[in-house]
């Protein structure tokens, strides 16, 4: 097991103790944005999408108690993909009940049936996951301009003239920024995350 892969694992073994407010905070701050901004893609509103987050934490912290891991049962990023679509799923249910007209190309909360490695809306808010997160871990190692342009044009994707525009910096320069950030940034996921299961 990775050193990430065992942070990870200590992360949701602490889960289990639900008076603890650190490592549920711990949680909510390295995946809330991850699975507020796959709803969003999903079609949930940004109010929907904050309950939708909500509901998928509430519902593992009941299912925390007597946790055990076991990674032959699948991968945990897998398990949040599906606990997103079926938090979905259950607020479609309450609002047909409600007589809320849905539209069911927003709230496909059927597409739980999916495979998620086929899912490529979660595919790419995973990537971008872990990029992000990757990223806080070595934000410190470079200049605020090379990292302004990197977020512009890699993670928001801005054309290079509107990023050295903005940023105040060459093209050539908001090419340079991409590599250099981009390469730290696979050795960092490759020394943290070398399974993609952050």
């Amino acid at each position: 097991m990775s050193g990430f892969d065992s942070t990870r694992v200590s992360l949701l073994l602490r889960l289990r103790n639900r008076t603890d407010q650190l490592s549920w905070q711990a949680f909510h701050q390295r995946y809330g944005e991850l699975l507020f901004r796959y709803a969003r893609k999903r079609g949930a509103s940004a109010t929907d999408a904050e309950d939708i987050v909500q509901d998928v934490e509430m519902y593992l912290f009941k299912a925390m108690e007597g946790f055990e891991y076991d990674a032959g049962k699948g991968r945990f990023r897998s398990y949040l993909r599906s606990a997103v679509i079926h938090a979905m799923g259950r607020r479609a249910a309450r609002e047909a009940k409600q007589g809320t007209p849905l539209d069911p190309h927003s709230f496909d909360h059927l597409a739980a049936r999916t495979d998620a490695d086929n899912d490529a809306q979660w595919e790419h808010e995973w990537r971008m996951h872990r990029l992000r997160w990757a990223l806080r871990s070595i934000a410190g190692e470079f200049e605020e301009t090379t990292l302004q342009a990197f977020q512009l044009h890699v993670l928001a994707g801005r054309p290079v003239t509107e990023t050295a525009d903005e940023v105040g910096i060459s093209k050539a320069s908001v090419y340079q920024a991409k590599s250099r950030v981009l390469k730290r940034l696979r050795n960092c996921l490759q020394t943290l995350d070398p399974n993609n299961d952050v």
